[in-house]
Formats: C-alpha cells, structure tokens, sequence
C-alpha cells in the first residue's frame, strides 16, 4: 500500500554523565582530578533517497530514538558519542512540527458584594463542573527535503556533562562536582510526500493516462479496462535523447467532487503541485464533444477547489485514443468549445505521442 502520510515521535539521545576520578599513579603523590567528560547523545536525522517512492518502511513506526552517549571514565577518558539514527525518505518529503499550546483561560467576573457563597467555587462560578480546556495543535513546516541526500536533524542529542576535571581550582584542587548529560530533543512531527516530477497527468478515470505512462517511459503501472485501475502515483522518466529528458508523474484519477473527498484522486493532487506543467488527458473515443466539454470542465473545477496554485499551472489538453474512428472530429470541434488547442494522440499504438513528447520537452524549457 502506498503511504503519503505518516506521523511518529522522534528523541534525541540522552548525554552521557561526567565522571569523578582523580588520578592514581605510583610516584605521583599528588595526581589530581581526572575525570572525562560523558558522550553526546546521538541524532535522529532524515535524510532524503531517490530510492524511495512513500513512507511504507515507516508505516508502523510510531517512535524514532538514537543511543544515548557513554559516561565518561577516569583518566580523562572521553565517553563515546551515541550513533546517529538516519532515517531514509522519499524524495520530496515535507517534514511539520506538532507543537501543542493552550488556550488562554478566561477568569469569570464575579460581583463579590452581592455574590451568594457558593459562588466562590469553581462550579456556582461557572455554573457547570470546570473543564480543562483542549491543547491547540500549531502545523508548522521545518523541513522540505527535495533533492536526493539532502538531510535535516529533527531531534538533536544531548550534550554530555562535564567531567570533575574541569572544576579543580586553586582552592578547589580534589573536586567532586560533575555534571549529567543533557536529555536528547523531543518532537512530534508529521511526515507528507509530495512527489517531485516536470510533468503531472490528470484526468478523469479511464482516460488512459498510466497506458501513456507505460508507453513512453520505464514505469509499469497496472493497465485494465475499469476505472481507478491505479490507486497510487507513479513517476517515470521520457528519455528522448541523451540531452532531452523529463519526469512523468500519473495521479489516479479524478471524478466531480475529487477535491471534498469523493473517489481516490483527491488524496493524491498533492503530487502533481509540485510539477511545472500539467497534461490533461481526455477519452474522446465515444463521447460527444459537448459532453468532453463538461469533462474537462470538471477536471478543472477540482483542480481549482483544491488549491488556486494548481489551477494556474500551464497546462496542455490532450485528446487520447486516437486508434478508435471519429476521434479527429471530437477533438478538433473540443479545441473550440474549449478555445484551447488538443493535441491528438493514441496511448496504445503511440501514434502523434512523439510529437507531444518533444512539444512538452520545449515548453518546459521556456518555462
């Protein structure tokens, strides 16, 4: 199962205490204090892979810890940091902080002159039992992992304590002080993929986009002849030539009323915000082109319900199944209802697919 969304709790590791010792050698009457410092705690750290499509390695993670640091030790041994806990991700992950507040609460005004005794407690104040109020819950984004390696700390380590060493004095010269490593960072954070691809392809169930997909890049989609045939989005890369190359990302598809919720496309628009430019597919293989003109209308109603930013991206209508008789005069009269212009293509037998691919390849270089 694709997973886009997931949140779990990270902790830095706790540092390591430092050590009281004083040193203990023969002939040396007088050694002094030797204790070491303790280890830093380790850090839990994101860091992003191209080799990763969701989050289902951490499906059902529910707490990330890194190790503790060691104590320190006598003879101004130094204790070992803890390991690091480097935690893979897609590619494209958004990283947001859960932080909690409360609300302010608001004291009753009371008339304390006339005010009966039983007013002056909590409940003849209210006039009901008090009632903690709810913690607030602020989203705040502090991390967007968008190119591969990149890494972010989202719980640092704690420091280590200091060893008695570094309290000896002139007066002060068998110190017994240290002090204990610092606990790690704790968050709550919640993790969102958003895939990161040049071109996105939208449209309606059916309309052929994952054939096109499978056609003209590496990706292996599941292909059937019922709609939402893909239930999560795919990225494949077009390779025109060795200089001309761009990414391909297909989105299940979308019905009226995708953007409140209504079938499986909704939760996944979020993938195609990131892209630079938008292909809309239409079947134009049976319908009439005033019903392609509601289609189309429809795609575009949803993708300006969910957000304007998606709305206003450039965007290129493409009419598919160029295979099937009659598809030439349904698209041809579509560009005019639609006043824009639709390029015919056949996902299945590739036919006008090479001339949209490289007009997508030069738009995007404009763009």
């Amino acid at each position: 199962m694709f997973v886009d969304e997931h949140e779990l709790s990270v902790k830095g590791g706790r540092g390591g205490d430092g050590c009281v010792s004083f040193r203990r050698e023969s002939g040396v009457p007088k050694g002094g204090p030797d204790g070491g410092d303790g280890g830093r705690g380790g850090s839990v750290i994101f860091k992003a892979s191209h080799h990763l499509n969701g989050l289902g390695n951490l499906q059902h993670v529910r707490e990330i810890k890194a190790r503790a640091g060691e104590p320190g030790r006598g003879k101004n041994q130094h204790g070992k940091n803890g390991e690091d806990n480097v935690i893979e991700v897609p590619v494209g992950t958004i990283i947001y902080e859960l932080r909690s507040e409360s609300e302010p609460v608001e004291e009753p005004e009371l008339d304390l002159a006339n005010a009966p005794p039983e007013a002056f407690s909590v409940e003849g104040a209210s006039g009901e039992d008090y009632v903690e109020p709810a913690p607030q819950q602020q989203i705040v984004q502090v991390a967007d992992l968008t190119e591969a390696g990149q890494t972010f700390v989202a719980a640092k380590g704690g420091k280590g304590g200091l060893g008695n060493k570094h309290f000896a004095s002139s007066t002060n010269q068998t110190p017994r002080e240290h002090t204990d490593g610092e606990p790690g960072a704790e968050r709550k954070l919640r993790l969102e993929v958003k895939l990161i691809a040049d071109v996105g392809l939208v449209g309606l169930p059916n309309a052929g986009k994952s054939t096109l997909l499978a056609h003209c890049t590496h990706a292996r989609p599941k292909i059937a002849a019922y709609p939402f045939t893909t239930l999560s989005p795919y990225l494949g890369i077009v390779e025109l030539s060795d200089d001309a190359r761009f990414v391909m990302a297909d989105i299940p598809g979308l019905i009226e009323g995708a953007a409140e919720g209504k079938g499986l496309g909704h939760q996944f628009l979020r993938h195609v915000e990131r892209t630079r430019l938008l292909l809309h597919l239409i079947d134009v293989s049976e319908k009439e082109p005033e019903q392609l003109k509601e289609d189309h209308d429809v795609i575009l109603h949803e993708l300006e319900s969910h957000s304007p930013v998606l709305a206003a991206k450039p965007r290129i209508v493409v009419a598919n199944k160029a295979d099937i008789p009659g598809t030439e005069e349904r698209a041809k009269t579509l560009s005019e209802l639609i006043a824009q212009p639709v390029s015919l293509i056949s996902g299945v037998t590739g036919q006008g697919l090479k001339e949209l691919l490289w007009a997508i390849y030069h738009r995007l270089k404009e763009l």
